[in-house]
């Protein structure tokens, strides 16, 4: 008996020892890997219409990881395999923010990235697939509006903006393309300690109530990153946005 349980000590010490090694940011990255896959699944066997949404691309591992994920289960449903992405981001930080977005790791020097980079990847990766990168700050390069942008419906939205004011502005262009069935991935969700006065979630809670929109909690993964899926989208979206 204490042959086997000493067996199990070594086995989970070596578990922990691998686990502590890893970084936080890669342990991370994986998990919303998997989301990202269940959710392009999800709506694959829903045979839901729209295109794919990112805002906060950094380096593009994401949005390349959708693509990725795409590519295999477009046979799954004729209305995904139409599916365009877009992704947005400032590719130069965050820039002034306000005093209720500071945060200590929210930081220019912690996710400026290069745009000629990221389309290098994403070109490589998208093959026969429509891309399109559209850089800038949000509150610029969204004021355009997604039905001017030629985006209709939107089947996945990934948020990845990390702050209230600039999640709260992605989410106010995609108001007019949400749909029943549109998955919303929202990252860093419990960021700001955990307030729901701050962050991403005050600007998700803020888009429901005004919205009228419901939306479901599907599951969380990562280091703090939530899902959520519409059960029924407001009918005030074209107001509130």
């Amino acid at each position: 008996m204490n042959g086997i349980l000493a067996r199990v000590e070594c086995l989970q010490n070596w578990a922990s020892t691998l686990i502590a090694l890893l970084p936080p940011a890669a342990s991370h990255n994986l998990s919303k890997y998997h989301a990202l896959k269940k959710v392009h699944y999800l709506s694959a066997i829903e045979d839901m219409e729209g295109d794919y949404l990112e805002f906060g691309v950094f380096t593009g591992s994401s949005f390349c990881h959708s693509i990725r994920c795409f590519k295999h289960l477009r046979r799954l449903s004729s209305n995904i395999a139409i599916t365009r992405f877009y992704g947005f981001d400032s590719f130069a930080g965050f820039g002034t923010l306000n005093k209720k977005d500071r945060h200590p790791f929210y930081v220019d020097q912690n996710f400026a990235t290069s745009l000629e980079k990221v389309q290098r990847r994403v070109k490589k990766t998208a093959g026969d697939v429509p891309t399109r990168l559209i850089p800038g700050f949000f509150e610029e390069s969204l004021k355009e509006g997604a039905e001017a942008m030629g985006i209709k419906k939107a089947r996945i939205i990934f948020i990845d903006s990390d702050t209230h004011t600039s999640a709260k502005t992605a989410l106010a262009f995609c108001a007019p393309v949400i749909q029943t069935g549109t998955f919303i991935v929202l990252d860093d969700y419990f960021s700001y300690r955990g307030r729901e006065d701050r962050g991403v979630q005050l600007a998700f809670k803020e888009f429901v109530e005004r919205s009228g929109t419901k939306a479901r909690r599907v599951f969380e993964y990562g280091m703090g990153g939530v899902v959520f899926v519409v059960s029924e989208a407001g009918g005030n979206c074209m107001d509130w946005a």
